[in-house]
């Protein structure tokens, strides 16, 4: 109906918005900058979430590139705000992603180890699916007075060190070191059967005052050494809903996509041919987008909020 037009519904005619709402009947919503900034709702936007599931009838799904918790974390946090969600299923997160494509993986040996660089999260996740992991978490630096042909000497000389290892998973790490790099090339490098599995590529984490390194940056350094491309488990990748799919939970042409990302949230929605609504209460704003080599959304809101007279 709105093609990429990237309309303002607020100058659409209110007969108009609900007739595009008639358009779809799942509803999958960013969460951070969409739905709440760190642990705080954005005004209005529980109520339009519970009236698109409760009084529109609407199947409601959450998704993140955040691998900072666990799908039932995340899940948790949505309760605590006020989110109705049935079950933590109707959360989308990396790391429940990451084991679902593990235990799929024909090349997976799920007797090996996963090696994490990354938080804590992913290694619970992969605990409960009975997968082994290490390195989630930890600061894994040279020694004082070491070098780092010692490290390699002592760390990456063990005899079939890297066939003990069935993938590198690849996170958020504030414990992002030469270390890590150094152990995650020469395992990709010398096992080519080896998963190599990234959270995210989001290159960058924008503030108001100051940008920080993303994922994106860690797994790029990890890419370039070792000469493989890490398979993304989050959004823009299509097959981050494929199981949704397979199981007849949606139809990506009766969906619709909310985010404030261009580059992460429409970009995913054009991947899956699903509708796209951008938010104003992230980074970027309807007309910040002129100009720039970014994808443009359906149809465009200042706050989600502004959608609850239509429903």
């Amino acid at each position: 109906m709105f093609k990429a037009s990237g309309v303002n519904l607020l100058d659409v005619p209110p007969e108009q918005v609900k007739s595009w709402l008639d358009s779809f009947d799942t509803v999958i919503s960013d969460c951070d900058g969409t739905l709440w900034q760190h642990e705080t709702a954005i005004e209005g936007v529980v109520a339009v979430m519970n009236a698109l599931q409760l009084r529109a009838g609407k199947q409601v799904y959450l998704i993140t590139n955040n691998g900072l918790k666990t799908r039932h974390e995340l899940w948790q946090r949505a309760q605590n705000l006020g989110f109705e969600l049935p079950s933590e299923e109707h959360i989308i997160s990396p790391t429940q992603t990451i084991v679902d494509y593990l235990k799929q993986c024909a090349t997976f040996d799920s007797t090996k180890k996963v090696f994490v660089i990354g938080n804590t999260a992913i290694a619970r996740e992969l605990k409960a699916a009975g997968i082994e992991s290490f390195g989630a978490g930890e600061a894994d630096q040279l020694q004082p007075d070491d070098t780092w042909q010692q490290f390699v000497q002592r760390e990456l000389t063990q005899p079939a060190a890297a066939e003990h290892v069935g993938a590198v998973v690849v996170g958020w790490d504030e414990h992002f070191s030469y270390c890590k790099v150094a152990r995650a090339c020469h395992i990709l490098s010398s096992n080519e059967s080896c998963a190599f599995l990234a959270t995210n590529k989001d290159e960058v984490h924008r503030y108001p005052k100051f940008a920080m390194p993303g994922t994106g940056a860690f797994v790029s350094a990890i890419e370039t050494c070792a000469q493989r491309e890490a398979t993304e488990m989050g959004k823009p990748n299509p097959l981050v809903i494929q199981s949704l799919i397979d199981a007849a939970a949606l139809q990506p042409e009766r969906t619709l996509m909310i985010g404030d990302c261009p580059k992460v949230d429409v970009a995913f929605a054009r991947n899956c041919n699903m509708q796209s609504l951008l938010v104003g209460t992230g980074n970027y704003q309807l007309e910040t987008l002129c100009g720039k080599q970014l994808p443009m959304p359906d149809v465009y809101l200042p706050r989600l909020g502004n959608l609850l007279p239509y429903i």
